[in-house]
Formats: C-alpha cells, sequence, structure tokens
C-alpha cells in the first residue's frame, strides 16, 4: 500500500473573500491527540562529547523503562550531521549548544524555519548559552554535568510537549526506501503514470500505488481531490480562483468537476 501509521489533529481556521477569488487566511492551534496505542517517540541526541552521547541515551532508555514509554534514541556527533537527515522523523532533539562547526543554537534556528512541531531540549555547560531559548522555542535548558533526577524532571516536560504537539506521521514506502513524513509537510500529490509523488516543500517521494487507495486514507486527515491527477493538504490551501488551487506559493490545477467537492470539504475541515 506505500503508506502507514497514521495520527488524527484538529486545526481551527478562518476565510475570507476577495473579488472572484476566494483566499484562506489560517490559525493553526495545536489540539491535544487522544493516542490508542503506544507509539514509539524517536529522540535525537547531538553533542560532540561520546561519553555524554552515552550518558544521556542511558538517560533516556532509563527513563522510558521507568515511564512505560516507548523511546528510539540516535547519536549524532555534531549539529551538522544533524542537519542531513530528515528531521521531520524526530519527536524530540537534545542539542548540545557549544559544539564545532554549526552550534546547537544556529541549528535549532534552521531547523525552525521549516518545522515548528519538533521538540526542542538544550544541554550546555553554560547557562547564559541557554538565555537565546525562547527564540527558537525551547521546551527547557539542562546545565551539564547532567545528573539522572534533573535530567528526567526536564526530559519529562519534553516528552508531554511532544505527545501535545501535532506531529502526525506518514512512513512512505518509496522507490528508494522507507521515509517518516510530518503530514503537515505535505503539499500535494501527484499521480503520474503508475506512480504517487508526494510533494513537500524540500523534498519528492515516489511511490507505486494508485490515487484511489491513497484518497481513502487521506480524506479524513484534510485531503481533498482538486483535480483528476492531484490531491491537496487543505491546511496548506490559501486560495481558489477559477481554473487553479493556491497551494502555499503553489497553482495546482483545478478540475471543474470537482471545484463544489473541493469547497465542501474545506468546509467541513473548518468546522473540525
Amino acid at each position: 500500500m506505500g503508506i502507514r501509521c497514521i495520527e488524527h489533529i484538529r486545526c481551527s481556521t478562518n476565510n475570507g473573500t476577495d473579488d472572484n477569488r476566494i483566499f484562506f487566511c489560517r490559525d493553526y492551534i495545536n489540539a491535544r491527540m487522544d493516542r490508542k496505542e503506544a507509539k514509539t517517540m524517536q529522540v535525537a541526541v547531538i553533542d560532540d562529547e561520546q561519553k555524554m552521547r552515552i550518558q544521556l541515551e542511558k538517560y533516556i532508555l532509563r527513563f522510558g523503562q521507568e515511564n512505560e514509554e516507548i523511546l528510539d534514541v540516535t547519536l549524532f556527533s555534531s549539529a551538522d550531521e544533524l542537519l542531513k537527515q530528515n528531521i521531520a522523523f524526530f519527536d524530540l532533539l537534545i542539542f548540545d549548544i557549544d559544539m564545532p562547526g554549526t552550534n546547537g543554537m544556529d541549528a535549532a534556528r534552521h531547523i525552525r524555519q521549516n518545522n515548528e512541531e519538533i521538540v526542542i531540549l538544550f544541554v550546555t555547560n553554560i547557562a547564559q548559552y541557554a538565555i537565546n531559548g525562547y527564540e527558537v522555542d525551547a521546551v527547557d535548558y539542562i546545565l551539564k554535568p547532567v545528573g539522572y533526577f534533573d535530567f528526567a524532571m526536564k526530559f519529562l516536560r519534553a516528552v508531554k510537549r511532544a505527545k501535545q504537539k501535532n506531529n502526525e506521521r506518514l512512513v512512505l514506502s518509496t522507490t528508494e526506501g522507507q521515509y517518516a513524513v510530518n503530514v503537515r509537510d505535505i503539499l500535494y500529490v501527484e499521480v503520474i503514470a503508475h506512480y504517487l509523488i508526494y510533494h513537500t516543500a524540500e523534498k519528492e517521494y515516489r511511490i507505486r500505488a494508485s490515487m484511489r487507495e491513497h484518497e481513502d486514507i487521506l480524506k479524513k486527515y484534510f485531503f481533498s481531490r482538486c483535480h483528476k491527477s492531484y490531491l491537496i493538504n487543505l491546511r496548506r490551501m490559501k486560495g481558489i480562483h477559477n481554473t487553479e488551487v493556491l497551494v502555499d506559493s503553489l497553482s495546482i490545477p483545478l478540475g471543474r468537476t470537482y471545484k463544489d467537492s473541493l469547497l465542501s470539504d474545506y468546509i467541513r475541515f473548518l468546522h473540525q
């Protein structure tokens, strides 16, 4: 099927009109999700000191055992190494700030340009370094040397924040392997021949599957058909004008037979 692991989200929205065009301005409100089954939380530890990386990994796994949380830990020796990865795969980042290359604060700023959902927790030698944490909406910071009980208290806050965030995930089985993609990041889905192309701002994902199959799966998560070859994310729709739909800054074809159903889907979306 090429897709699995979808979780539910709700958004609130306002709309307005201008001439014969319909534009939408949206206010996203974080919604708490009721999880029916345990979900593995993906945690990344980014620290240039191997000893600290190992210590934090042990603390995280201990916390998971004590609190019945399923936690998967990935270790990175630099922020530059992390930034080469698909950031949306992770739920929580634990950053050292003072590191060679890109420091933790600059890396967090870079990540926030495209991802407002991921939870960030800083670990640092000097409290002054963490003062600017508000710029990147960091949940907290921990001073080194790190003791377990101080860590557990602040990590608990980070875990709770991550659970409250709107981390809808699709695990896409593409022609290049499996990728975890945040639903909010998907702009639209396009069908070309026997393939579906999932378009995000950063990457395209090619899947061998039918549009009907994925339309049925995605419809209740605020995706709507606007054309026989296109399925759009209603959260990212900014307007409709004659024969096109504006998705972020992109113009997507609008089929005449799909316009009414698209507007009906959007109205239902507004009332979620």
